[in-house]
């Protein structure tokens, strides 16, 4: 017979694995997001409109952004590269 202190525990234990494991994806989904902000905020200040991102983890701390949108009257598409280290972003011109 257990007792209902020794359910607690369990359950405590049980419940902190469940917010460790599942700590990592929600830190690569804020990244993600920090990710697209940053490179639409580039964009913005290019005068891009109409801008569309496609997200996408690279190995280590890059994550690459596909940016297509339209300046001048021009299509344009670039590659926004972003640090998660150093939480900055930049694109490949």
């Amino acid at each position: 017979m257990t007792s209902p202190r020794g359910n607690i525990l369990g359950l405590g234990l049980v419940l902190g694995a469940a917010c460790f494991a599942t700590g990592s994806p929600a830190r690569a989904a804020d990244d993600e997001a920090q990710a697209r902000q940053a490179c639409r905020q580039i964009a913005k200040n290019r005068d891009w409109k109409g801008v569309d991102a496609d997200v996408r983890k690279e190995s280590g701390n890059r994550i690459v952004v596909t940016m297509t949108g339209e300046r001048k009257g021009q299509d344009r598409d670039r590659r926004c590269v972003y640090d998660t280290k150093t939480n900055e972003a930049q694109f490949e011109d």
